[in-house]
């Protein structure tokens, strides 16, 4: 048995995460997201291991085309953001409805409501870009809840606390890898999901299509939910646009290829999202979740 599955292993994790977060609470919010700014950078510092997977990654995406400067001045951004990002959650108790609409600019708002009223639900294409958490907490406290996939931690203790905080102005939680039934659910009830697509899929769950020019196994629950459900999907990617200020972009529902072949227009439209996501990763590179491990999973052979 892994010792982290022990509950005292991981109350002391708990009690050590809530001491260490501690002063980023008690001091005023400028001063706690420079202070998060700062131990992002001392992240990159000291986590040689994250380091060489964003390099890796950086290579495959961008090749010859940036300068190794550049590379690790994007490389700095996505700690610098990871920093900032948890003090941002940190603070989510303190923020109310008025808070969000201050801080966060939702564009395109007209978008998700026109796909709300074919009465099939609304899936969110969405990516680990900017501060992803607060994605879901600004459309949520403007009056739109959703179901967002998630991940549950390991820490029970801890996942408790993050679960709480994502749930504060209504979203509820759909755990990744066996929620499908709930998907599904909330589909029929026409309401909202939202979907990281972004990150590496184990053999036995994903399908292999082309992201940066390299195969990556991919989710394909949102083609498969999109083609079997008529639930229509829109692109929803936050950005920072300033010291503490965001922009959430909707996007105008993204066209569904339907041949008939079940398996063959999952495989199409999988490949589309990911497009999508490229492009966005494109025009702001500093602000993707590098640290991930994207291509681990790769074809037999």
């Amino acid at each position: 048995m892994k010792l982290k599955k022990f509950r005292s292993v991981q109350f002391l994790e708990y009690a050590a995460a809530m001491l260490g977060t501690a002063p980023f609470l008690l001091l005023p919010r400028p001063l706690a997201l420079r202070l998060g700014e700062a131990l992002g950078s001392l992240m990159y510092r000291l986590m040689r291991r994250l380091r060489a997977i964003g390099t890796k990654n950086l290579d495959i995406a961008f090749g010859d085309t940036l300068s190794p400067q550049e590379k690790q001045q994007i490389f700095r951004a996505t700690f610098r953001n990871l920093g900032k990002s948890l003090v941002e959650v940190l603070h989510f108790p303190r923020m109310d409805r008025a808070d969000l609409q201050q801080k966060v600019q939702i564009v395109g708002q007209e978008h998700f409501s026109k796909a709300m009223q074919k009465g099939h639900g609304v899936i969110y294409l969405t990516a680990h870009v900017g501060n992803w958490e607060m994605s879901g907490h600004a459309q949520s406290a403007a009056g739109y809840p959703l179901h967002i996939v998630v991940r549950p931690l390991d820490n029970q203790y801890l996942n408790r606390v993050v679960a709480r905080l994502r749930t504060l102005h209504g979203n509820t939680l759909i755990a990744k890898g066996r929620g499908l039934k709930q998907m599904i659910t909330a589909l029929r009830k026409k309401e909202a999901i939202g979907i990281l697509m972004d990150q590496n899929t184990l053999r036995d769950k994903g399908i292999f299509v082309d992201f940066f020019g390299k195969p990556a196994c991919t989710t394909p629950v949102i083609a498969l939910l999109a083609l079997r459900y008529n639930a229509p999907v829109i692109p929803s990617f936050i950005i920072r646009t300033g010291f503490d200020t965001h922009t959430l972009t909707l996007g105008p529902e993204i066209d569904i290829v339907r041949t008939g072949d079940l398996q063959k227009d999952i495989e199409t439209n999988t490949a589309r999202f990911n497009t999508i996501l490229e492009e966005f990763i494109r025009r702001y590179p500093d602000q993707w979740f590098w640290l991930h491990n994207r291509w681990k999973t790769q074809p037999e052979g």
